[in-house]
């Protein structure tokens, strides 16, 4: 419980006296999205008991002022320090009592029924360790947030990589990405984005949530790494909608979050795979020259829409 006290205060409501579902949110200068998150949360349970815990990332917008004026019933932890998105899911997790654990981006709208679907498929499933909703763009189009898990060739095949930009249909890239999947169909996969997942307590409790040495991206990588290695499976459940504002915190081109992603599969494959210095050297090689082109991509991206702009 050492975390908690990193909390500056805590705002602390109960809606029912025993928990079924914990939502956790952890937000950093969300304003423009928290207030219509909150109320989709609340008018998506038709029955089940739950709280909402939402735990803020030093913002510096008015977040905080939002939850404290308009959400008077939902749990507030404020951070004195912004040390990651892992720790302060963490810091939830030690605070939530529900038997099943939900990790929900604050730039997403959850549909009627969808948590109490996952729920509920948990609970019918004791080899499922994790289950993840269909994700869908505000537009109505789908987000392909399955993966398979990172191996090698992603230093120079993965989604941001200089041969995925120069040929982003290549098959090695669009294999990684699963971009073939059947999203109307119930599977399994190795990973889903973290953006609206829900675990068992039992699992989490015994594997832990989030490995703190992701600082952003990556930590659900490892969650459902440890989650397969566990013996549970990680599930895509489809009939659970979620709308998501796709990279709502995170800017394009080169940026802190880059070097933060190059640096959270350096540290994934370290963990899990490189035992040999050697190994250790070429991959971290190759993570070096996969931000150098990124960063000359966004340059030169930024330069042609200059040059464009002067011409008009």
């Amino acid at each position: 419980m050492g975390s908690i006290l990193a909390c500056l205060e805590i705002k602390d409501f109960n809606f029912f006296e025993e928990v079924m579902i914990s939502v956790i949110i952890v937000t950093f200068n969300s304003e423009k999205f928290i207030r219509s998150c909150i109320k989709s949360v609340i008018s998506s349970f038709i029955k089940e008991s739950y709280e909402i815990i939402v735990v803020d990332n030093c913002s510096k917008d008015n977040t905080v002022k939002i939850m404290y004026e308009e959400f008077k019933k939902v749990r507030l932890i404020r951070l004195t320090k912004n040390k990651g998105f892992a720790y302060a899911n963490n810091v939830a997790f030690e605070r939530s009592k529900g038997e099943y654990i939900t990790l929900l981006n604050p730039d997403t709208i959850v549909t009627k029924g969808a948590f109490e679907k996952m729920a509920d498929f948990l609970s019918e499933n004791d080899d499922v360790g994790m289950v993840g909703a269909k994700l869908k763009n505000f537009d109505g189009s789908l987000q392909l947030s399955c993966r398979r898990f990172p191996n090698y060739l992603n230093v120079f095949f993965g989604r941001k990589s200089l041969i995925r930009n120069i040929f982003p249909d290549n098959p090695i890239s669009r294999d990684f990405m699963l971009e073939n999947l059947d999203y109307d169909r119930l599977q399994d996969v190795d990973w889903m984005m973290g953006a609206a997942v829900m675990m068992k307590r039992e699992i989490v409790e015994r594997i832990g949530l989030f490995d703190e040495d992701y600082k952003l991206f990556v930590e659900d990588t490892d969650l459902c790494f440890r989650i397969r290695k566990a013996g549970k499976r990680v599930v895509f459940l489809p009939d659970a909608v979620v709308f998501h504002y796709h990279g709502a915190s995170v800017k394009e081109g080169f940026s802190k979050a880059q070097v933060y992603h190059n640096i959270g599969m350096f540290n994934f494959f370290k963990k899990n795979f490189i035992k040999t210095p050697i190994l250790k050297s070429i991959f971290y090689c190759g993570i070096i020259i996969r931000l150098y082109f990124v960063f000359l991509f966004s340059i030169l991206g930024k330069f042609f829409s200059y040059i464009k702009e002067k011409e008009i």
